[in-house]
């Protein structure tokens, strides 16, 4: 099948998360022909999702002047998209479709939740879990007969950024910690207050706007959080709270792995960050809990999606084009 390909034939990689639209088309040894970063692609962090996806996928083949024709597979990675079997998410898988319609793009297409390319990519094929944390989150399982169970479907939602600073604001407005804190002045900068009061009255106004608008000014604060670890008490009990979360869809799913201790990676801006990484461990390790074992990705969520659109048109991929696509990897954040 692959000998029969035309020469110049490519596939396209899509990560589509709430933050940001990614799109890599990949030659068939994995090599990068041409990239594009957009506007996030989720319905449901982003009015204007369809429009940014379909804008990231064309720009991408422009930039490498590549005919939609000679695309021989698609997949993408799209936040909000519904697993089979899950009972997370909205439920509107067909939406999904219109975003990777583009003019002569007739290729086989293949559209999967976020995770599952995160997963993909960050674990190459093992059996494992992945922590998905960004704009959004999720904690995604994989067994080794390829049966996937994420922490929503018992009923566990861990949070990411924005539920960080959700946390960060409420112990505020309890008067939960010192206001001299360095990160009570930053959160009341951020947020166009005062004080404590001034913060309340805006976090309410929040509440009126834009759901989508109000989401991205919480997450907008989170790596002001992240940066304080260290110095903040108020930002540290915040992310320990956040891991201890984590922690516990991590163990939720863990027994489901028949490798012993599991391995569990992180991907996504928040994910990926070390202080809650640090954080994330430490949680993992001090519970009478099963063992897991955090390891690094491999390959970041753009590259799983490269990687299963590879495969989709033959091609078993080998140490080679591994090394091809993680190079990827250093500036991916969903």
């Amino acid at each position: 099948m692959i000998q029969a390909m035309a020469q110049g034939t490519f596939v396209i990689g899509i990560d589509a998360g709430g933050t940001h639209t990614r799109v890599a088309c990949v030659d068939l040894d994995g090599r990068r022909l041409s990239s594009a970063t957009g506007g996030g692609g989720s319905p449901t962090h982003n009015d204007d999702a369809e429009e940014n996806v379909r804008s990231t996928i064309t720009r991408a083949l422009d930039g490498a002047d590549l005919d939609p024709a000679r695309a021989s597979a698609l997949v993408a990675g799209m936040a909000g998209f519904n697993r089979t079997g899950s009972n997370q998410g909205l439920g509107h898988n067909h939406r999904f479709a219109h975003f990777v319609a583009i003019d002569g793009l007739t290729c086989e297409k293949l559209l999967v939740n976020d995770a599952v390319v995160a997963h993909r990519g960050a674990l190459s094929g093992r059996a494992g879990i992945v922590v998905v944390a960004g704009t959004g989150s999720m904690i995604l399982a994989i067994d080794e007969h390829g049966v996937e169970t994420e922490s929503g479907q018992l009923e566990h939602y861990a949070g990411a950024a924005r539920h960080l600073v959700h946390d960060v604001v409420q112990r505020i407005l309890i008067e939960d910690g010192d206001p001299a804190d360095p990160l009570h002045a930053a959160a009341l900068e951020h947020f166009g207050a005062d004080d404590a009061h001034g913060l309340r009255q805006a976090v309410l106004r929040r509440s009126a706007g834009n759901r989508n608008d109000t989401k991205r000014s919480y997450g907008d604060f989170a790596p002001q959080v992240t940066a304080l670890a260290d110095e903040s008490a108020l930002a540290d009990v915040a992310l320990r709270h956040l891991a201890e979360r984590t922690a516990r869809g991590v163990q939720l799913l863990a027994p489901l792995m028949a490798a012993d201790p599991a391995p569990v990676a992180c991907t996504g801006s928040m994910a990926r960050d070390l202080s809650f990484r640090t954080r994330l461990e430490h949680a993992l390790t001090s519970g009478p809990w099963r063992a897991v074992e955090l390891v690094p990705p491999r390959l970041d969520p753009l590259g799983g999606a490269s990687l299963l659109a590879l495969e989709m048109v033959g091609i078993d991929p080998d140490d080679s084009i591994l090394q091809n696509l993680s190079p990827a990897l250093a500036s991916a954040d969903a």
